[in-house]
């Protein structure tokens, strides 16, 4: 399955719930809101890309989801935001201009690899928001993330690993 949508005025500019599956690609374009939710589901991305979002490029929640190649840019919130009991690992990454690169929050594990960031407020985060749940987790290898104001945002519930991570 390929994607492509542009000029989204959803609160969503794809939202996936509750689904299992492989996505070839995934392009979004000028997302008034977030460009990629998914909730609840299972879900393989070959290739995401992703320029202008107003929220997050891509958020995801209460499910277990790999990205294996991926292009974020001008998101206005979080590039990469995982919470909610969820697991996500993503591989191989360019992330350019948004307020916080990786967020890992309510009790998710986020696994990175070989991810670069650049022109990020906040690069790394991991915390609990939510009363339900525990903090999040970042383990995160081989990255690089570069013209920052701050490097890592992270609570005493949370935990953040970096293994060959360049700053």
């Amino acid at each position: 399955v390929k994607v492509t949508i542009k000029n989204s005025v959803c609160e969503d500019g794809l939202n996936i719930v509750s689904s299992f599956g492989n996505l070839k690609n995934i392009t979004i374009q000028n997302s008034s809101s977030d460009a990629f939710d998914s909730d609840f589901s299972k879900v393989k991305i070959e290739e995401l890309n992703i320029q202008k979002a107003l929220n997050d490029c891509a958020d995801f929640s209460g499910g277990s989801y790999v990205i294996n190649k991926f292009n974020l840019s001008s998101c206005g919130d979080k590039a990469i935001s995982v919470g909610e009991k969820s697991y996500l690992k993503v591989i191989n990454g360019i992330i350019n201009n948004s307020t916080y690169g990786i967020v890992s929050k309510d009790s998710s594990v986020t696994e990175i690899k070989d991810v670069e960031l650049n022109a990020m407020d906040i690069c790394y985060a991991a915390y609990n928001k939510k009363k339900e749940f525990s903090g999040g987790y970042l383990d995160i290898h081989n990255s690089n993330c570069s013209n920052f104001k701050i490097n890592e945002e992270i609570d005493k519930f949370s935990k953040i690993d970096k293994n060959n991570v360049q700053n």
